[in-house]
């Protein structure tokens, strides 16, 4: 009885746990702008439900080809690349609250970008 006990107390604990690292999707939804030249990006959900990104440079507009993304714990995890400079980025956005990403840029360039929801 103990054992079954512990191992019920376990799963709530690791569910609980689970719930909280989601990413809240429909939060991402919208247009993001950054704090300083990097990529403008919208989220929107296809006819399927799915999350769907696309990141244009602030500079001349150009999109980004998006090699990959996933959700880790409670981070959205978005490789990309700029096919004029040949760059591969990975990118890690966190929510701060509701209307700000905190992005966690791993390329050619290392820096943090701060994103503003605008819609």
């Amino acid at each position: 009885m103990k054992k079954v006990f512990l191992i019920i107390v376990f799963a709530l604990l690791s569910f609980n746990i689970f719930a909280q690292s989601k990413v809240n999707i429909n939060s991402l939804i919208g247009y993001w702008e950054p704090n300083h030249h990097a990529t403008r990006i919208v989220f929107w959900k296809d006819v399927d439900n799915h999350l769907q990104v696309i990141e244009f440079d602030t500079v001349d507009g150009a999109p980004l080809r998006l090699l990959s993304m996933k959700i880790v714990n409670s981070t959205l995890v978005i490789k990309t690349i700029c096919d004029e400079k040949n760059w591969v980025t990975e990118c890690s956005y966190t929510f701060i609250d509701d209307n700000t990403l905190e992005c966690m840029v791993k390329g050619p360039i290392n820096e943090t970008v701060i994103y503003t929801k605008v819609k």
